[in-house]
């Protein structure tokens, strides 16, 4: 049986308190080089790929990101919806009588029904202004996916810089551990720090593959915004400018509450256009009818009104609904507007503080 290799360290105590290697230290001093060049030359290259500076990045969120596409198609839809008058389609009837004895009669009807014009008008006016809102929340959308690619690719720049920091640190360590290994041999009391120095070297080591795994998984989230092959993409980030403060923004300005403030208008149209529901409708008729043996041709001309009021209860109930809607929707965007300018304080006064 084939033993297994092993790498023995031989002290020996002498009267004098210093320590004696074996001719292992070398060879362990040699691995341990080994090491640290198969982590410097071997994982870097595996980890760091292509380079990509923020603005690059954020470009490729704007026309890549699937989130930011499903939002224009939603923002496209409503501008489509919100096209036109909607006004039900006419309908025709052709007609044929046969008689016994006689000739047969043909003839057709033309029927079209019209609300009444308050309701069209409302209608419209709130398809436009939930066409308005949808395009506010598309932009605000937009502006939270790529203020969050921003904090990843900023993530993944910290994560970079981690790495060549525990290089470093490792770099240093190991010429500390070779010049604490010469005087180690005239001075026993070295002994103690050069294994402190060793565990430490080993932890860093463990931190840095720990350090790898993390940096990956960035680089993952990555490709995953823009909607990349992970195997493919593999980013490395350069160095990202610093942002500048901005200034406080008038709430008029937020897409967030423009979108909600537009949202609770077209609420408030459909209330009018509910409120119209109790006013009639009308239904215009034509009819013509060819003559036969027993009748003349004739033409017929008919409006028809509906009457919304005599089941009361129905446009009423209709009407509260409305009401309420408009209710929650106006407390949902005074509620909205109170948390954004408390969390738009907050943040403001921690930059301040950081500042200082």
């Amino acid at each position: 049986m084939q033993k297994r290799p092993s790498i023995m360290i031989i002290l020996s105590f002498s009267n004098k308190n210093f320590v004696t290697f074996s001719w292992f230290e070398t060879y362990y001093i040699y691995m341990k080089k080994i090491s640290f060049v198969f982590i410097s030359f071997c994982i870097l290259p595996a980890v760091f790929g292509q380079e990509i500076t923020l603005e690059q990045f954020l470009q490729k969120v704007k026309e890549q990101n699937l989130n930011i596409k499903i939002d224009i198609a939603k923002k496209d839809t409503s501008e489509e919806k919100a096209f036109g008058i909607r006004i039900p389609p006419p309908m025709i009837n052709l007609i044929r009588g046969k008689e016994n004895p006689g000739t047969n009669a043909s003839g057709f009807e033309i029927s079209q029904e019209i609300p009444f014009p308050s309701k069209l008008t409302a209608n419209h006016s709130a398809r436009i202004l939930e066409s308005r809102a949808q395009s506010e929340m598309q932009i605000a959308d937009q502006n939270e996916i790529l203020a969050r690619a921003k904090l990843s690719f900023i993530n993944l720049w910290s994560s970079q810089e981690k790495i060549k920091i525990l290089l470093q640190k490792m770099k240093i360590l190991e010429d500390h551990i070779r010049l604490s290994r010469s005087a180690v041999r005239s001075d026993s009391f070295l002994k103690i720090h050069l294994l402190k120095a060793e565990s430490d070297l080993d932890l860093l080591e463990n931190e840095l593959v720990s350090s790898k795994q993390q940096l990956q998984e960035k680089q993952l989230t990555l490709a995953e915004i823009i909607n990349e092959d992970h195997i493919q993409f593999r980013p490395t980030a350069i160095d990202p400018p610093i942002s500048p403060i901005p200034m406080l923004a008038d709430q008029s300005n937020i897409s967030q509450i423009e979108s909600m403030r537009f949202s609770l208008e077209g609420i408030k149209e459909r209330e009018s256009e509910t409120r119209a529901s109790w006013l009639p409708d009308f239904n215009l008729k034509y009819k013509q009818m060819g003559a036969s043996s027993m009748s003349n041709d004739y033409r017929e001309i008919m409006i028809g009104l509906t009457l919304p009021f005599i089941f009361f209860w129905q446009p009423n109930a209709d009407l509260k609904i409305a009401s309420n809607n408009s209710l929650q929707a106006e407390l949902n965007l005074n509620r909205e507007k109170r948390s954004i300018d408390t969390k738009m304080v907050s943040l403001y006064s921690k930059v301040e503080s950081l500042q200082k």
